[in-house]
Protein backbone atom coordinates (compact mmCIF):
# COMPACT_ATOMS: atom_id res chain seq x y z
CA UNK A 1 0.00 0.00 0.00
CA UNK A 2 2.83 2.39 1.07
CA UNK A 3 4.97 1.47 -2.36
CA UNK A 4 1.67 2.34 -4.98
CA UNK A 5 1.36 5.73 -2.61
CA UNK A 6 5.05 6.61 -3.36
CA UNK A 7 5.33 5.72 -6.54
CA UNK A 8 2.05 7.41 -7.10
CA UNK A 9 3.37 10.78 -5.39
CA UNK A 10 6.85 10.24 -8.25
CA UNK A 11 4.31 9.95 -11.06
CA UNK A 12 2.86 13.19 -10.25
CA UNK A 13 5.95 15.18 -9.45
CA UNK A 14 7.88 13.98 -12.67
CA UNK A 15 4.60 14.79 -14.58
CA UNK A 16 4.39 17.94 -13.03
CA UNK A 17 7.82 18.36 -14.12
CA UNK A 18 7.09 17.50 -17.80
CA UNK A 19 4.31 19.90 -18.11
CA UNK A 20 6.73 23.22 -20.16
CA UNK A 21 6.16 26.17 -18.41
CA UNK A 22 4.04 28.80 -20.35
CA UNK A 23 5.17 32.04 -20.65
CA UNK A 24 4.08 35.31 -22.87
CA UNK A 25 5.17 38.30 -23.78
CA UNK A 26 3.60 41.37 -23.65
CA UNK A 27 4.16 44.00 -26.54
CA UNK A 28 3.58 48.09 -25.59
CA UNK A 29 3.39 49.46 -28.87
CA UNK A 30 3.36 53.70 -29.14
CA UNK A 31 2.41 54.79 -32.55
CA UNK A 32 3.76 57.97 -33.47
CA UNK A 33 0.36 60.26 -32.91
CA UNK A 34 0.71 58.98 -29.34
CA UNK A 35 -1.65 56.26 -29.07
CA UNK A 36 -0.87 53.58 -26.88
CA UNK A 37 -1.63 49.75 -26.75
CA UNK A 38 -0.77 46.52 -25.08
CA UNK A 39 -0.64 43.13 -27.40
CA UNK A 40 0.58 39.57 -27.66
CA UNK A 41 2.43 40.40 -31.12
CA UNK A 42 4.97 42.63 -31.85
CA UNK A 43 4.46 45.78 -32.89
CA UNK A 44 3.37 46.89 -36.41
CA UNK A 45 5.73 49.72 -38.99
CA UNK A 46 6.60 53.15 -37.65
CA UNK A 47 5.27 51.93 -33.61
CA UNK A 48 7.79 52.25 -30.83
CA UNK A 49 8.09 48.52 -28.75
CA UNK A 50 8.45 47.69 -24.94
CA UNK A 51 8.00 44.58 -24.24
CA UNK A 52 8.15 42.47 -21.79
CA UNK A 53 7.45 38.84 -20.34
CA UNK A 54 4.79 37.77 -18.32
CA UNK A 55 5.25 33.72 -17.12
CA UNK A 56 2.95 32.07 -14.97
CA UNK A 57 3.75 31.06 -11.03
CA UNK A 58 2.96 28.01 -9.32
CA UNK A 59 -0.33 26.76 -10.42
CA UNK A 60 -0.67 28.44 -13.29
CA UNK A 61 -1.17 31.68 -11.77
CA UNK A 62 0.28 34.68 -12.58
CA UNK A 63 2.87 35.92 -9.90
CA UNK A 64 1.65 39.28 -8.09
CA UNK A 65 5.03 40.95 -8.45
CA UNK A 66 4.83 40.23 -12.32
CA UNK A 67 0.81 41.16 -12.49
CA UNK A 68 2.08 44.20 -10.73
CA UNK A 69 4.77 45.21 -13.00
CA UNK A 70 2.30 44.87 -16.27
CA UNK A 71 -0.53 47.14 -14.21
CA UNK A 72 2.62 49.42 -13.42
CA UNK A 73 3.36 49.60 -16.92
CA UNK A 74 -0.10 50.07 -18.18
CA UNK A 75 -0.88 53.11 -15.60
CA UNK A 76 2.71 54.32 -17.04
CA UNK A 77 1.49 54.08 -20.30
CA UNK A 78 -2.03 55.79 -19.66
CA UNK A 79 -0.26 58.71 -17.43
CA UNK A 80 2.30 58.87 -20.56
CA UNK A 81 -0.98 59.63 -23.38
CA UNK A 82 -2.72 61.90 -20.76
CA UNK A 83 0.77 64.18 -20.77
CA UNK A 84 1.48 63.90 -24.39
CA UNK A 85 -3.07 64.71 -25.21
CA UNK A 86 -2.47 67.72 -22.37
CA UNK A 87 0.71 68.76 -24.40
CA UNK A 88 -1.13 68.90 -27.69
CA UNK A 89 -3.90 71.55 -26.78
CA UNK A 90 -1.76 73.71 -24.91
CA UNK A 91 -0.17 73.81 -28.74
CA UNK A 92 -3.63 74.03 -30.24
CA UNK A 93 -4.37 76.75 -27.45
CA UNK A 94 -0.94 78.92 -28.57
CA UNK A 95 -1.34 78.77 -32.03
CA UNK A 96 -5.43 80.00 -31.65
CA UNK A 97 -4.30 82.77 -29.09
CA UNK A 98 -1.38 83.77 -31.96
CA UNK A 99 -4.00 83.62 -34.84
CA UNK A 100 -6.14 85.41 -32.53
CA UNK A 101 -3.78 88.29 -31.56
CA UNK A 102 -3.38 88.79 -35.48
CA UNK A 103 -7.26 89.68 -36.03
CA UNK A 104 -6.51 91.70 -33.03
CA UNK A 105 -3.97 94.26 -34.76
CA UNK A 106 -6.30 94.22 -37.81
CA UNK A 107 -9.48 94.71 -39.37
CA UNK A 108 -13.01 95.58 -37.97
CA UNK A 109 -13.66 97.03 -34.20
CA UNK A 110 -16.31 93.92 -34.43
CA UNK A 111 -13.13 91.52 -35.34
CA UNK A 112 -11.43 92.91 -32.52
CA UNK A 113 -14.02 92.18 -30.04
CA UNK A 114 -14.40 88.80 -31.61
CA UNK A 115 -10.76 88.23 -31.58
CA UNK A 116 -10.22 89.39 -27.87
CA UNK A 117 -13.36 87.24 -26.81
CA UNK A 118 -11.57 84.06 -28.13
CA UNK A 119 -7.80 85.09 -26.61
CA UNK A 120 -9.47 85.38 -23.30
CA UNK A 121 -11.51 81.89 -23.60
CA UNK A 122 -8.05 80.18 -24.94
CA UNK A 123 -6.07 81.76 -22.09
CA UNK A 124 -8.58 80.43 -19.54
CA UNK A 125 -8.37 77.09 -21.33
CA UNK A 126 -4.79 77.12 -21.43
CA UNK A 127 -4.84 77.84 -17.17
CA UNK A 128 -7.22 74.96 -16.55
CA UNK A 129 -4.88 72.98 -18.35
CA UNK A 130 -1.82 74.43 -16.53
CA UNK A 131 0.07 75.13 -19.54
Amino acid sequence: MRLRFVASALIATAAAMAIPVAHAAMFKCTSPDGTVAFQAAPCPGAAKQESTEVRPGAGGATAPGRVQVAQDVQLRAVADREETQRRDRCRSYREAIDRQGEQLASGSESAKQKAAREVAIQERKAQQDRC
